[in-house]
């Protein structure tokens, strides 16, 4: 993927996100729509909405994701590459198989959780 795409993407799909979360926009999953059962990354908006504007440390860690827009604008800006080098390292070692297995089964189970508790 080229960095060009990349910052595309990621920019489309950050603003798409903080449309839906900050303007109370509101709309039902669609695969739990269809399928009925909640999709593996069910229970981020109450994430977000709930730790991260509380104040829960960890919610605030893992927030501090929302910082990647303002990372690729400073990039585009100063014609730099560092989302674009972050993202090839993290694609690497996502391609190990074991860091690819822990990371599927760490889906699994989030997903086994939020269909247990009935979301």
């Amino acid at each position: 993927m080229s960095r060009k795409k990349l910052y595309f993407i990621i920019l489309l799909s950050c603003s798409a996100g903080f449309f839906y979360l900050w303007t109370g926009f509101a709309f039902t999953c669609f695969f739990k729509t269809i399928t009925g059962i909640p999709c593996p990354a069910c229970g981020t908006t109450r994430f977000i909405l709930g730790d991260f504007t509380h104040g829960n440390p960890l919610g605030i860690i893992v927030g501090a994701t929302m910082l990647l827009p303002i990372l690729v604008i400073f990039d585009l800006f100063t014609r730099g590459d560092r989302v674009f080098r972050m993202y090839i390292w993290l694609e690497e070692k996502f391609r190990q198989p074991v860091v690819a297995v822990i990371l599927i089964v760490l889906l699994v189970l989030n997903w086994v959780w939020s269909i247990s508790k009935g979301l």
